[in-house]
């Protein structure tokens, strides 16, 4: 492959990974605004777009397997999730 193809083939594996990681953190705000609050659930929307977005591109570019991306995600959305809301309490916000 040529250079440059390689850059665009990554640029749009990226946006792929970005877009799908965009639209489950958009269900599951919409999804959790009716049991907390909307803070709280844009937060946890927040936590949950950035796990699924990795593991979209760890999918996608390094051909992981689905069954082993499961985990890291199950894990990794919770964890997102109290590491930002440790950060915020540091900063006071």
């Amino acid at each position: 492959m040529k250079p440059g193809s390689v850059f665009a083939r990554e640029e749009a594996l990226f946006v792929l990974a970005v877009l799908g990681g965009s639209v489950a953190g958009l269900a599951a705000g919409q999804i959790l605004v009716r049991w907390m609050s909307g803070a709280t659930a844009g937060n946890v929307a927040l936590a949950v777009a950035t796990t699924v977005t990795g593991a979209t591109h760890a999918r996608l570019v390094h051909r992981r397997t689905l069954g082993s991306l499961v985990p890291s995600v199950a894990v990794g959305a919770p964890l997102a999730y109290v590491i930002m809301r440790a950060i915020h309490a540091l900063l006071g916000s």
